[in-house]
């Protein structure tokens, strides 16, 4: 089933006192790729800026601009329209455990596989039997399903809660986070387990009653994909994958590889940002 979903992610910065120039880094539009097809696709900047767009080393589209005079507000609104659930999920059986044990697939897949500083979970008596329990699963795509349902019924969704640097571990002591920390929990479990496991980045259509032609306040979203011979798209905030909700800005080890937004300015005193997000079902 495909959807048209048209989105609109927009970032509003103000500042105390007026900035003298600003340089900026913009992970928010999306690409055309088996997942998705891209209809349209537009970053405005104001002030205006010189845009350059990039793909970096993960395959995202990033966009650098600078704003050189100055500004008391800088505005960012990306606008896309995407044709969504391009691809079905993988149905063919995942390889062996032995499969993943081969030290030429450990260097294939090398970056997916370490952890990183939000992607480490310390062993506990906790950890070490929900590791056991999950190797007891037949096949690693069996496994990776589980490791994801085992994150949902683990954390309790509370925004607010996390902040972009808390880790993995924490996520799992305080029991409870937003969807950035669904995703570093569950992909520190699969690579502990030894399956390759990326960050995904993107935008979640939420309104159940589907209404087409509704504008729906969404927000960034978080996912994972785990490596069973194809990439299988597991979503532990939700629980259910449904293809065609989902529109993929980035994917990296993490969430430090694909923020939305990055950037520095000179002067500006002290600054307040706004971020809104907008969804439309079109068909």
């Amino acid at each position: 089933m495909s959807w048209i979903l048209s989105i609109e992610h927009s970032s509003h910065y103000r500042y105390s006192l007026a900035s003298d120039g600003s340089l900026n880094e913009a992970r928010m539009l999306p690409q055309s790729d088996r997942t998705q097809f891209v209809l349209e696709r537009s970053l405005i900047v104001t002030p205006s800026a010189h845009v350059l767009g990039y793909q970096d080393y993960w395959g995202t589209l990033a966009h650098v601009f600078e704003v050189h005079q100055p500004h008391r507000e800088l505005s960012i609104i990306a606008r896309s329209r995407v044709q969504t659930g391009t691809a079905t999920l993988p149905r063919d059986p995942s390889p062996p455990w032995q499969h993943y044990r081969d030290p030429v697939f450990d260097d294939t897949f090398a970056e997916f596989l370490d952890p990183t500083a939000l992607t480490l979970v310390e062993d506990s008596d906790e950890v070490v039997n929900a590791l056991e329990l999950l190797l007891e699963r037949p096949n690693p795509a069996e496994a990776a399903q589980w490791a994801s349902d085992l994150v949902h019924e683990r954390l309790t969704y509370e925004a607010g809660s996390t902040a972009v640097s808390t880790s993995a571990s924490e996520a799992w002591s305080i029991r409870k986070g937003v969807c950035q920390d669904f995703a570093h929990l569950c992909i520190a479990f699969l690579r502990r387990l030894g399956i390759p496991a990326r960050y995904v980045s993107g935008y979640y259509y939420p309104d159940q009653e589907e209404s087409i032609g509704e504008v729906i306040d969404a927000e960034s979203h978080a996912w994972v994909e785990a490596w069973i011979g194809s990439w299988l798209p597991l979503d532990p905030t939700n629980q259910v994958f449904e293809p065609e909700r989902y529109v993929v800005i980035g994917r990296g080890r993490d969430y430090a590889d694909v923020p939305p937004l990055i950037g520095i300015y000179r002067g500006g005193g002290t600054s307040t940002m706004e971020v809104h997000v907008r969804v439309i079902r079109e068909s």
